[in-house]
């Protein structure tokens, strides 16, 4: 099925609404890669902001956890998996000798609400730990399962491996015949962990279309071009508050995660409205009484202010008309997310620099991974390999070339010089760069990775005979699923 195109008004939106949650976004310092807004299963308003496109899929965090919960929604409808199967009846292998009441008592439907009864979360991004799952049973369940939430993403890998129990199938292998392909969902992948378990809490990569299908599919309860997928009943608890997430640790400030929480979804401040959602923002909102979704991907620490956009301003503009007059802000709008891209640098030239440094060689004075792993971005899920021999730059009429000579090929990334990103593919991925020179010896990019949520920005200080390269995330956090920091590179020429 071909998602239709239309204009806002056609589908009873002002155009002008849609224009102003761009503004609130841009004022309150937001990061947008992408949005598409629908009504009526029909596209109202789409862009993506450069280097961010259609055809590159975007790490999606937290929002493959609506995924998992309906790769359990079709097994239970299959027979396989129930929601009061116990974790000691899915995993006796894995369970510590003298297991707890509480984890006795834990369920698939547990898992699902976020409320095992677990207090902390284990360790979920150390991927070297020998057995996370016999890890996770053995950490204590605190709590009477069902009664206390707590945000859990090792909760829903579980699911996950419990899939794999039951039907020897990964997350996204059992999806694709029942989900993917019926949907016109293709190539999708998850990262795995270390024993071969898709990471169903956080791992997959979706295109903004991808996403757009898949809560399209959501909020028409499972149905898909006349077919029922997925049993109706199913979404009746998935999309429910199934459990109070009013806990100290959710701040006050944050009202939309203080709403309740179903299935690996989240309710909403808006009265029949909810919500898959991953970090830094990757959304898909439904708006059940709007007959309307919004899909966003961004990079933002606060989540909060992307939904608040929303709601002041896109929810207002959605009327209960079938239709309205067409308006010239159309054509703005379309104009405008046509023309969309990420904030640039100002670039500035030195041609004096540039041709002294040009074309020289430097050689890492210790090792030094491949060009596509040092600059590539947030959570790129496959290492890339290699190692660099030797970096240079040749400077063109409107771009700069940065080639590695690794030890498996040479390997390029094009950065623009005239104040926009500058889009090439390094292994098989499309990046964007732009930068400029500070001074007579620095010269500051900016690098994105297209499927990544955050990119680097570096600067290459170029001294007489050698070249120092220091790092920095676009992000304005580090740790966590954020980078981690990075080290200061010294090449000799």
């Amino acid at each position: 099925m071909v998602l239709e195109r239309v204009t806002p008004e056609s589908v009873g939106i002002h155009s002008k609404g849609i224009l102003d949650f761009l503004d609130l976004a841009e004022r309150r310092g937001l990061e947008l890669h992408s949005m598409m807004l629908l009504r009526h299963g029909k596209v109202c308003a789409e862009g993506w902001w450069k280097p961010y496109n259609p055809a590159s899929p975007h790490m999606m965090f937290s929002f493959t956890k609506a995924l998992t919960s309906t790769a359990i929604g079709f097994a239970r409808q299959e027979g396989k998996i129930a929601l009061t199967d116990r974790l000691c009846d899915l995993f006796p292998d894995k369970m510590p000798e003298s297991p707890s009441e509480n984890l006795l008592a834990c369920t698939v439907r547990d898992l699902l609400t976020m409320s095992c009864g677990h207090e902390t979360e284990i360790n979920t991004f150390d991927v070297d730990e020998p057995d996370w799952v016999k890890n996770f049973l053995a950490h204590e369940f605190k709590y009477k399962p069902g009664t206390c939430f707590m945000y859990n993403t090792a909760g829903t890998n579980m699911l996950c491996a419990a899939l794999k129990r039951r039907t020897g199938e990964d997350l996204f292998e059992y999806l694709t015949p029942r989900l993917f392909e019926p949907l016109g969902i293709a190539n999708v992948e998850c990262f795995r962990l270390p024993d071969g378990i898709e990471m169903g809490g956080a791992g997959s990569r979706l295109k903004a279309e991808d996403m757009a299908r898949f809560i399209l599919f959501v909020a028409q309860r499972g149905k898909w071009e006349g077919k029922q997928l997925l049993e109706e009943s199913w979404f009746d608890l998935a999309a429910a508050k199934q459990v109070e997430t009013l806990s100290p640790a959710n701040n006050p400030d944050n009202p939309d995660w203080r709403c309740g929480y179903g299935f690996q979804f989240w309710r909403c401040v808006p009265e029949n409205t909810y919500r898959a959602d991953g970090a830094f923002g990757q959304y898909g909102v439904i708006f059940e009484d709007k007959d309307a979704i919004l899909i966003l991907q961004s990079a933002s620490p606060n989540q909060q202010e992307q939904l608040t956009c929303a709601w002041e301003a896109l929810l207002p503009a959605m009327t209960e008309e079938a239709s309205l007059p067409e308006s010239p802000m159309a054509h703005v709008l379309k104009h405008r997310l046509e023309k969309a891209e990420l904030i640039p640098m100002l670039s500035m030239r030195n041609p004096w620099a540039e041709q002294k440094v040009g074309g020289k060689a430097f050689v890492p004075a210790k090792k030094m991974p491949g060009l596509a792993d040092f600059i590539g971005g947030i959570w790129i899920v496959e290492p890339q390999g290699g190692e660099t021999k030797s970096l240079r730059f040749d400077f063109k009429a409107d771009c700069a070339v940065l080639t590695a000579e690794q030890d498996n090929g040479e390997f390029s990334v094009e950065i623009g010089l005239n104040s926009h990103f500058r889009s090439c593919t390094l292994c098989g991925r499309t990046y964007g760069a732009v930068g400029r020179w500070r001074s007579d010896n620095r010269f500051e990019a900016e690098i994105r990775c297209a499927e990544a949520v955050g990119g680097k920005r570096m600067i290459f200080t170029f001294g007489e005979d050698k070249l120092t390269i220091d790092c920095e995330s676009t992000l304005a956090i580090s740790g966590g699923i954020a980078d981690r920091g990075f080290e200061t590179y010294t090449l000799n020429a």
